[in-house]
């Protein structure tokens, strides 16, 4: 659902700029007032989401740290969890073992088997460095002067970004169902709908639903986005 927009500078209305009673709505950014009295029905669908009442606030997860001073907010939170433990005890032995199977291969002058372990030494080099960003790392996000950015670090790890505020149309949350070898599990994302019908994920593989629904709400709130239905995103129960 697109949202309610004035038709002279196209901000999007908030619930304070509608006026039910009288039928109109006065737009905050140009001070354009929209009659409302000859609405259709797809208008009275985008004034219900927009005067409907907030959602309840929830508790903040158990991970995120939350700064909220001088006009900038910032959440963090550390990618360390016991699982990089056994993570780093398999990244030990792997790479032990292949560079003992490269030491071999180079002493007796065995190309093929030296060109063999290519593949499992660059699957070792993965998992280290994993590992090691699993240890290190933390991801923030910060909203400031209209700008909303995700960054992950002190250790290079794609999906930074940055976005505007009036990019962003819609923030929606959606599940991910993978198999594995020790059976299914479930990671979630937290997507953004664009003005111009793009849609760009702006954080994954995050590991507890609480976390992704708290992020869409609070982020929304503070940005003013108004929560609409977005095909694809997960169901909110």
């Amino acid at each position: 659902m697109t949202p309610l927009a004035c038709p002279s500078c196209g901000a999007s209305f908030r619930a304070s700029d509608i006026d039910r009673t009288l039928g109109i709505a006065s737009c905050h950014a140009c001070n354009e007032v929209l009659d409302l009295r000859t609405r259709d029905a797809a208008t009275d669908a985008r004034l219900d989401v927009l005067t409907r009442p907030p959602p309840a606030a929830l508790p903040l997860p158990e991970k995120f740290k939350v700064n909220d001073a001088s006009g900038r907010l910032d959440i963090s939170w550390r990618w360390f969890s016991p699982a990089h433990l056994f993570l780093a005890f398999f990244a030990v032995f792997w790479n032990g073992f292949m560079v003992m199977w490269f030491g071999i291969a180079i002493a007796q002058g065995q190309v093929v088997m030296a060109v063999f372990g290519t593949l499992h030494a660059a699957v070792g080099i993965g998992v280290a460095y994993s590992t090691l960003c699993g240890f290190f790392n933390s991801t923030r996000i910060s909203l400031e002067h209209g700008a909303l950015s995700v960054k992950h670090g002190p250790l290079p790890w794609t999906g930074s970004g940055s976005w505007r505020r009036e990019d962003l149309a819609q923030l929606y949350a959606e599940e991910v169902v993978s198999n594995g070898k020790n059976g299914r599990y479930t990671r979630y994302s937290l997507n953004a709908m664009l003005r111009d019908g793009r849609r760009v994920k702006l954080l994954k593989g995050l590991e507890e639903r609480a976390q992704v629904i708290w992020l869409e709400r609070t982020l929304e709130s503070r940005m003013q986005i108004v929560d609409a239905p977005v095909e694809g995103e997960m169901a909110k129960r």
